[in-house]
């Protein structure tokens, strides 16, 4: 008999989870509930969500991805940026949607290979892209420098968040690195061009 769409998200969505719980149970500080993975971090109360949500529209699956992490706010607070987060809600220091990313959402599958493929494959993005970009937001490694850099608009602050994430790693930027960094690409948005751009040169000039 065939299952009416209720039906099939509900299996699809206890499958994925029992699914991925699996396959990350060595990811420290995670906890898998109902279309939501949830990872912390005590020492710092750094907090990333990954959330799956139904599409009706689309018939398919999103995952949007909130990352709040107090000691990058913190220092976000102190340097007090003339200019608003490039994010809604100015709790979080990263936050995405699959659904502005090109083929990151899953159809709702409909047969027992789909769910299984399904499953591969979002265990494939997380694991390939995603996961990566949340552990080093949560443990402020060198390597989200690059993530910044790569995709600025889902950050908060990318330029003064780099600094600090610099600063907190004993890093130094390169003129070639510093270039980079203070290009109208890692603005994340072209909003208060002015304000950013001459803040941006005030912390390149204090930095270091």
């Amino acid at each position: 008999m065939k299952q009416n769409t209720a039906e099939l998200r509900k299996n699809f969505e206890k499958r994925l989870i029992e699914f991925l719980k699996k396959e990350l149970s060595h990811l420290s500080g995670t906890k898998f509930t109902r279309n939501r993975i949830n990872i912390t971090r005590k020492e710092s109360g750094a907090v990333a969500n990954i959330h799956f949500e139904y599409l009706t529209n689309t018939r398919s699956y999103e995952a949007t991805i909130l990352v709040e992490q107090p000691v990058l706010q913190a220092a976000i607070a102190q340097m007090a940026p003339p200019y608003p987060s490039n994010l809604a809600n100015a709790r979080f220091v990263y936050s995405m949607s699959t659904t502005s990313e090109k083929d990151a959402c899953i159809d709702l599958p409909t047969t027992e290979q789909g769910i299984e493929n399904a499953c591969r494959r979002m265990l494939a993005l997380l694991n390939g892209t995603y996961l990566p970009i949340v552990l080093n937001a949560l443990e402020t490694g060198p390597a989200m420098v690059d993530d910044i850099l790569a995709r600025p608009k889902y950050y908060s602050h990318p330029v003064p968040l780099i600094f600090t994430v610099l600063k907190i790693n004993g890093i130094q930027a390169s003129e070639e690195s510093l270039a980079r960094i203070l290009s109208e690409q890692t603005l994340g948005y072209t909003n208060h061009h002015e304000l950013k751009n001459a803040f941006h040169q005030h912390l390149a000039s204090t930095s270091g």
